[in-house]
């Protein structure tokens, strides 16, 4: 009868720890995938500052921004940028990245700070310096040089 008692103890209590085992182990995967989700979520964020360098560099950006203008095409040079409507300059005005990698565009004397997300859905958020969260605005892209054959 001891035997018995203590044999099924014995089983008792490895199906105990064996059964932690297996719950500890679908913890520990829970937190792998939550992880692997976070750094996910952190590479969509947007470009970094190189990939923004880039890209500035070989596209126009048109968007909707909340000046009085409209929808408006950005094109970038090094140090500038103008903004035209309609196949016209309608403003121009610097840019710089910031020493964080932040992408800055000046408007007179306010800063913007611009974010450009490329997707499904590709968003640009932009904020100013008096603003925690940006906004964030839909836009779309072409190559520069087929910009310029449309406007002329």
């Amino acid at each position: 009868m001891i035997y018995k008692l203590s044999k099924s103890l014995f089983v008792l209590f490895f199906l105990l720890l064996f059964s932690n085992y297996s719950y500890s182990e679908t913890k520990i995967d829970e937190a792998v995938d939550k992880t692997t989700d976070f750094l996910k979520s952190v590479s969509k964020r947007g470009l970094n500052k190189n990939q923004t360098a880039e890209f500035l560099n070989n596209y126009a950006i048109t968007l909707k921004d909340e000046r009085t203008d409209g929808e408006v095409t950005y094109i970038f040079d090094s140090e500038n940028y103008k903004r035209y409507k309609d196949g016209n300059i309608i403003s121009e005005d610097g840019w710089r990245f910031s020493k964080l990698g932040a992408l800055r565009l000046f408007n007179g004397d306010v800063k913007l700070t611009w974010k450009i997300k490329i997707g499904k859905e590709n968003l640009m958020v932009i904020k100013t310096k008096f603003q925690p969260i940006g906004k964030e605005y839909p836009f779309t892209y072409k190559q520069k040089n087929l910009f310029f054959d449309e406007i002329q």
